[in-house]
């Protein structure tokens, strides 16, 4: 009985530790304080309260199948709005990477997690 709790722990343990979900990446790299932020994409939305000059915020989404990233916030007065860009599945271990430059212009990266 003991060694089946074991493998059935070690089985979900290491389902969750192969989560394949993609993980967004935003990259602050303007000077100023990005407010309001929303990341969406394909059956996903998250809201950020503020990503600081410099700074950077990471988050896994469930995409309910292939999707572009979108990215809106506002800096100082500006309002941005990014449009969908990129292209990543729900699956398959995608890292995106979205960096605000120093003009508040988004630019979208994205790569395979290897395993």
């Amino acid at each position: 009985m003991r060694i089946s709790r074991v493998v059935i722990l070690a089985v979900i343990a290491a389902a969750a530790g192969c989560s394949r979900a993609p993980v967004i990446t935003i990259q602050n790299q303007s000077s100023q304080t990005l407010s309001n932020v929303v990341v969406s994409g394909s059956g996903f939305t998250n809201r950020i309260e503020s990503i600081a000059a410099g700074g950077e915020c990471r988050l896994a989404v469930r995409p309910s199948g292939d999707s572009g990233l979108r990215l809106v916030f506002d800096a100082g007065t500006q309002h941005v709005d990014s449009g969908s860009q990129g292209y990543f599945e729900a699956g398959g271990g995608y890292r995106v990477t979205a960096t605000v430059d120093t003009n508040l212009g988004v630019s979208i990266a994205w790569d395979l997690r290897r395993f």
